[in-house]
């Protein structure tokens, strides 16, 4: 999850899926309609999904990853969607995908707190699942912490425990250099919050890897490896 766009959700949230398929059955379900980023990371942005009487049949990344989009159904095409529409659309991901096998799903959501964050909600109050982790990610900018602390409120509110994920937080040149400033403001939301948080770096050969980001072995999968073994 994310307050706003352009904080890294997508690439943090594919190689989430990577590193917890090194451990277990991963699907990662892309819900952001609007941009599909998961399959433009993967590399699957011109090809369909296999559907069979079990469903919607996963993108195969690996034996123990699979990924499911709505740009696996338009291909490569913009989507505009009007209000309710885009509920709609969510939920039919959820629940026409086959999750067979599947020990742990992850949800790449939409950023913002429009109706979509609902639809979540909605599915985790109906089943009763008491298993759901959200992972909210910022970037340490001023403007990205503001919006943010609205998220991590609404989910305070509602009884979720949140991890905080910190992206491009330093880079490391031999000594760590923070781009954005020290990060105060991500201590007093934690402090306030009583959420943990979790820094990872910046790491411009990630940009090398976009259309094959399963390829990708560099600082920042390192540190989310890290991230998923203490997260389980």
């Amino acid at each position: 999850m994310s307050a706003k766009g352009g904080v890294g959700k997508s690439i943090v949230s594919s190689l989430l899926a990577l590193s917890f398929s090194e451990i277990e059955d991963t699907i990662l379900i892309d819900l952001d309609i609007h941009t599909m980023a998961v399959t433009k990371l993967f590399g699957f942005e011109n090809k369909l999904h296999n559907v069979t009487k079990n469903g919607i049949e996963p993108f195969k990344v690996s034996n123990s990853l699979g990924i499911v989009s709505l740009g696996g159904i338009v291909k490569d095409n913009y989507v505009i969607l009007p209000g309710r529409n885009n509920e709609n659309v969510m939920e039919s991901l959820i629940a026409y995908t086959d999750m067979k096998n599947s020990e742990r799903i992850i949800f790449d959501l939409p950023p913002g707190l429009g109706d979509e964050t609902l639809v979540l909600e909605r599915l985790i109050n109906n089943s009763n699942d008491e298993k759901y982790s959200p992972i909210v990610v910022t970037t340490p900018s001023k403007i990205s912490v503001k919006v943010v602390e609205y998220l991590i409120k609404y989910l305070n509110e509602r009884k979720y425990n949140p991890l905080l994920v910190v992206n491009m937080a330093y880079l490391d040149c031999g000594k760590i250099v923070r781009p954005f400033g020290k990060i105060d403001n991500i201590n007093t939301i934690s402090e306030k919050y009583r959420i943990k948080y979790f820094e990872l770096p910046i790491d411009s050969n990630v940009e090398d890897y976009i259309g094959n980001i399963q390829n990708y072995n560099g600082t920042l999968r390192e540190k989310i490896k890290e991230l998923a073994l203490n997260y389980k």
